[in-house]
């Protein structure tokens, strides 16, 4: 069983935020091990399990140590599933705290969860006075990833200004879909932001599909890392 101060890491590197309200920011990622989903077109299927991919175990303090040592102010938690753990836990001064989150796990609730793989995540519930400073990149899974929505979860994200909402769309049809869940939701169109999906440069270069995201009120949010190096580990 994992505890409270330790962390299965994937990967972490120095980049630049690729997507979203933080676009181009000189950015610590910080890859966790493990999620709770299995999306159909996930791009960082090595992080799924213990089997999937290489990780390393960190305690609290390891993982703290190295957010000090990042060469900008932005340290962003990815994953896998980075909710699994107790990211209030990390903080350190003078550092702008992010999380890209599936949306399925309400970080200020007590959690304990038995992965697939048989691996056990339990931890106690996040303080709501340090994650509410967190920018929140929640991404709620379309149709085409063929999860579940968690409504109990979408809803306190929702209801909440912590967070923005990013969508990856293929076509008009997603785009319509993420319309329907905004609405459903009473999602502000200024919180949800949209990117392309692919991982070449040339599946980025839409602009019938960006006029589209336009038109519906949406932010495009251009997918900076796939431009520049594709599908590469560490950028």
């Amino acid at each position: 069983m994992l505890t409270d101060d330790t962390y299965y890491v994937s990967e972490y590197f120095q980049s630049i935020q690729g997507e979203g309200n933080y676009s181009g920011v000189n950015s610590l990622f910080i890859r966790f091990q493990h999620c709770n989903l299995r999306c159909s077109w996930c791009d960082t299927k090595y992080t799924w399990n213990k089997h999937s991919g290489a990780y390393k175990l960190f305690t609290q303090t390891e993982l703290k140590e190295i957010i000090t040592g990042n060469m900008g102010t932005n340290v962003i938690f990815t994953g896998g599933e980075p909710t699994l753990y107790r990211l209030d836990q990390l903080v350190v001064s003078d550092m702008k705290f992010h999380v890209e989150s599936n949306g399925t796990i309400i970080p200020n609730q007590a959690l304990n969860i038995q992965m697939e793989d048989g691996s056990v995540f339990s931890r106690m519930a996040m303080d709501e006075k340090v994650i509410s400073e967190f920018n929140w990149v929640i991404s709620p899974k379309l149709s085409n990833s063929f999860q579940e929505i968690n409504e109990e979860a979408i809803a306190f994200w929702a209801n909440n200004d912590w967070c923005i909402f990013k969508f990856i769309a293929r076509n008009r049809k997603d785009l319509i879909e993420i319309n329907a869940f905004a609405d459903k939701y009473a999602i502000a169109r200024k919180k949800v932001f949209v990117g392309i999906e692919g991982t070449t440069l040339a599946s980025q270069i839409k602009p019938e599909l960006v006029d589209d995201i336009i038109n519906f009120g949406f932010n495009f949010s251009p997918r900076l890392h796939v431009m520049i190096w594709r599908n590469v580990h560490g950028k």
